[in-house]
């Protein structure tokens, strides 16, 4: 494992109401892009330009609606 990387946790609490493990999974998944972003920008904007950051999850169904592989039933 590289240990060289810099590593960020938050934990929140969602405001809105969420009715699945797959719509959670996405809000977090949503949430930690948006937590990377400044730290991306800071990082290259220092002279470190960084390469794409991934973002990881064990829910196969929201993998696949985060690729738009799978469609999600309304």
């Amino acid at each position: 494992m590289d240990t060289q990387r810099p590593l960020s946790i938050s934990c929140n609490i969602m405001k809105e109401v969420l009715s699945s493990a797959v719509e959670a999974e996405l809000a977090g998944l949503f949430h930690n892009g948006k937590e990377a972003c400044p730290m991306r920008i800071t990082a290259g904007e220092m002279g470190h330009p960084q390469p794409p950051t991934p973002i990881v999850t064990n829910n196969s169904t929201a993998v696949g609606i985060a690729n738009d592989d799978v469609k999600q039933k309304r």
